[in-house]
């Protein structure tokens, strides 16, 4: 009898456990995403994914999905997880996409959403089990580059290059842009100028999609000179973006120091320097003279080369010209000795055709081409001056062994009267080339003078110099070489 007293409590505990398990499994839901794809604008703010229960859920439980997209996560757009928490008795779950809007889009953005299978539900494989939410913007905002020119990503500081720096961007801005720079390497002003101004900003104009700009790199004279200079940009929150290629440009500022040991083969037998032959070139096209002068390095740059000559004259006594005065010998290019019957520039040196320069003067700047050790350019770095005095040939050639020993080689302490003036020559520029892998290490260079007397140059006979006027500037052509 007990035994029939407990078994219909059994039976009806057992048949409730069995419709409880056959209820949970009918009405785990089947879910969907509401749409297989989305189209929002990312001036929204974002989107919300629905996710549709075929049934409400009779348990809270979890649906786990997989986020794939090509745009970055937590920069452009962020989602609060990738997994939702669904309540008892929801019929739908949504997920809120937050885009950001003043981040960079392409044209084609979008993120791809999957839902996986879970414990408490299942998949409605005749529905959309994955979404794609495609994003656009009303207003993009332009990605910009920077780039230079390449045969400018090299060049040399002393010869204050001018550099074009182009801007470009992917659309046009619809105001004014202006873009700040990040200079390494130079400041502005200091050591750079753009468009002129001491200022490392420049403007894209509304509308445009690309600019140029005019980069000065101010002259910098240090032989040996080696380093990048820089120009970068970053993006600016809302305004502009930056590509991954293009946020910089890096110009490569060299100025190497020359060898001149090739030059250096005679070394001057009295004073400093060796000893390097001159000509100038005639109306015949050829190269006249071979006299010769102390060159050696200067003391202000070690790509700068001076002329000197110290020689002791045993007859006078005295130094034909002051210890280390530099000078430029003009070969045969003044009239002196060669036109006795005219007004004869003259001065103290042992040969007829010396010219002395104050010893800050005559000063000639090397420059190697860009990836040479041997070749490159030579020139003047600025315009140098130096004084001759004049008078007639005969008072000049009575007068002067006397005066330049009383004086001790000095002319400007000069008292004679046959001494009656002097004239200003300025060397205003040098032109020339130079190869020290030459088997003769020859300098072709090309000199410009003036000079506000009408006594420069009088009486040169032109038949035989090729000297030309040319804006007003008197050019001779010269050859330099070593004495062997």
């Amino acid at each position: 009898m007990p035994m029939k007293r407990f078994s219909i409590p059994l039976l009806i505990l057992s048949l409730w456990a069995c419709q409880q398990a056959e209820d949970t499994r009918y009405f785990a839901p089947e879910l969907s995403f509401e749409a297989a794809d989305y189209s929002v604008q990312a001036s929204q703010g974002g989107a919300d994914v629905v996710i549709t229960f075929s049934r409400p859920a009779t348990v809270a439980f979890q649906i786990d999905l997989v986020i794939t997209s090509g745009l970055q996560e937590g920069v452009q757009y962020s989602v609060p997880s990738h997994s939702l928490a669904v309540a008892k008795g929801a019929s739908d779950a949504r997920l809120h996409i937050t885009l950001v809007d003043d981040e960079i889009w392409d044209e084609s953005s979008y993120i791809d959403i999957l839902l996986t299978p879970g414990e408490r539900y299942t998949i409605d494989p005749a529905k959309a089990c994955a979404t794609r939410v495609n994003i656009s913007k009303q207003v993009v905002i332009p990605v910009l580059r920077l780039s230079v020119p390449e045969a400018q990503l090299e060049v040399n500081p002393y010869l204050a290059p001018t550099v074009t720096l182009q801007l470009a961007a992917d659309k046009a801005p619809l105001s004014d842009l202006e873009v700040d720079l990040q200079p390494e390497g130079l400041a502005p002003g200091a050591g750079f100028l753009i468009d002129g101004k001491a200022s490392s900003a420049i403007l894209l104009p509304a509308g445009v999609t690309e600019g140029s700009y005019s980069v000065q790199i101010l002259k910098i004279d240090q032989s040996g000179f080696d380093q990048q200079f820089t120009l970068s940009m970053s993006a600016q929150k809302g305004k502009y973006g930056v590509g991954t290629e293009g946020a910089s440009v890096s110009i490569h500022l060299s100025d190497p120091a020359v060898n001149f040991k090739p030059l250096w083969k005679f070394p001057a037998p009295v004073g400093e320097g060796y000893h390097v032959r001159q000509a100038i070139k005639g109306a015949d096209g050829n190269y006249n003279g071979n006299q010769f002068a102390s060159w050696t390095l200067s003391a202000e740059g070690s790509n700068y080369l001076k002329s000197l000559r110290t020689m002791t004259d045993a007859t006078f006594g005295c130094l034909s010209n002051n210890t280390g005065l530099h000078m430029l010998r003009l070969t045969e290019f003044f009239p002196n000795l060669a036109y006795p019957n005219a007004i004869t520039i003259v001065d103290y040196g042992n040969g007829a055709t010396t010219r002395g320069f104050s010893p800050a003067d005559s000063l000639f700047r090397f420059v190697l081409d860009p990836g040479s050790s041997t070749q490159g350019n030579l020139m003047l770095d600025k315009p140098r001056t130096f004084t001759a005095f004049y008078g007639s040939y005969e008072d000049w050639k009575n007068a002067w062994q006397k005066d330049s020993k009383a004086t001790g080689g000095d002319i400007f302490a000069s008292t004679n009267p046959a001494i009656t003036g002097h004239v200003d020559v300025v060397l205003e520029k040098l032109e020339g080339r130079f190869d020290l892998s030459d088997a003769n290490n020859t300098l072709l260079f090309t000199a410009w003078f003036s000079c506000d007397s009408p006594d420069f140059m009088s009486g040169v006979d032109l038949d035989t110099l090729h000297a030309v006027q040319e804006d007003g500037l008197w050019k001779v052509e010269y050859k330099l070489w070593p004495r062997n």
